[in-house]
């Protein structure tokens, strides 16, 4: 019995660098937020406005990422989650990304409704608080992309074959880091809007530019936010793996014993963190240590099952293949 015990972490106990660098992006953007919200107001700058209300749903966001790191380090042994606490981080990017692709809906409406109606706009002003947010929102995107790095994949069968199943296991990527990420990029890019608008507004007296760029934006922010929420939805409705790494898990399991793969669910249970159920027919004695040993290599793969049946067809009188 006490052989067959095992840890029940699933690689996600350890405290990593994005936890500590969005806390940090959340703080920076609540202040800003503040700020540019108060100007935008006072200005009366439609994309000003925009872009601090786009950072107080941005800070909410954060917030929600830099907690859901924390509670997936936290409960990462916890006996309750059956495959760990991994997705997590997924119902919380899950989460942001339906947070701005609302709170961008709205700005497309207040957008539209500005282009007809214009209101009273202090340009130069505005831009003076767009360009802070801006430098702010460019700060946040190095911070949070320096923990974003994966490595390179390769093809199988070239020279570094032995790492392709560990670099596809990884290759599904943070999604909430890539969530706090976005939200950063999407205040970045309605900061350029808000510039590029109130510098038109300023120079040629253009106000419809304002909401104009807003819209545009707008519409490209939620083009993202949809990306977004089709790659958490597919985490937490645990759709398969991709195509490369469950290729390289089904030769490894039939490299053992001449084995075949009868049936195979391979997929995520986190960030970095994958696991299986397969069915293996045989034709010599085998065991599931063997086709596990088989899978040593693939790091991010967490408490496989194996189910192992012996063919006998192939040694009956007449039997063919």
């Amino acid at each position: 019995m006490a052989g067959l015990g095992h840890d029940h972490g699933f690689g996600q106990g350890t405290r990593q660098r994005a936890e500590t660098r969005t806390l940090v992006v959340a703080a920076i953007t609540c202040l800003v937020m503040l700020v540019e919200v108060a100007a935008g107001l006072w200005t009366g700058s439609m994309a000003l406005l925009a872009d601090g209300i786009h950072m107080g749903g941005h800070a909410v966001a954060l917030g929600l990422a830099s907690a859901a790191y924390y509670l997936t380090r936290r409960h990462a042994r916890d006996r309750r989650l059956s495959l760990g606490s991994g997705k997590i981080n997924d119902l919380a990017a899950y989460t942001s990304a339906l947070l701005l692709g609302l709170s961008t809906l709205w700005l497309v409406l207040e957008s539209a409704r500005r282009l007809f109606y214009a209101e009273p706009l202090q340009a130069l002003e505005a831009m003076a608080v767009a360009t802070v947010g801006l430098v702010v929102n460019l700060l946040s995107v190095w911070l949070l992309a320096g923990v974003g790095r994966h490595h390179p994949d390769h093809a199988p069968g070239s020279p570094h074959a032995h790492h392709h199943a560990h670099d596809h296991a990884h290759g599904h990527g943070d999604h909430n880091l890539r969530a706090a990420l976005l939200h950063v990029l999407a205040d970045a890019a309605t900061s350029v809007a808000a510039i590029l608008g109130l510098l038109g507004a300023w120079l040629w007296g253009w106000r419809w530019l304002d909401p104009a760029i807003a819209l545009v934006t707008s519409l490209v922010i939620l083009r993202w936010s949809r990306g977004l929420l089709r790659q958490t939805i597919s985490v937490l409705l645990d759709a398969q793996a991709p195509a490369e790494l469950r290729t390289v898990v089904r030769e490894r399991l039939e490299s053992v014993a001449g084995g075949r793969v009868a049936d195979l669910h391979l997929w995520s249970v986190g960030h970095d963190a994958w696991t299986l159920v397969a069915s293996v027919v045989c034709h010599a004695p085998a065991s599931p240590a063997m086709y596990k040993a088989a899978l040593a290599g693939i790091d991010a793969i967490h408490h496989p099952t194996v189910e192992i049946h012996h063919c006998t067809a192939c040694r009956s009188p007449g039997a063919h293949g």
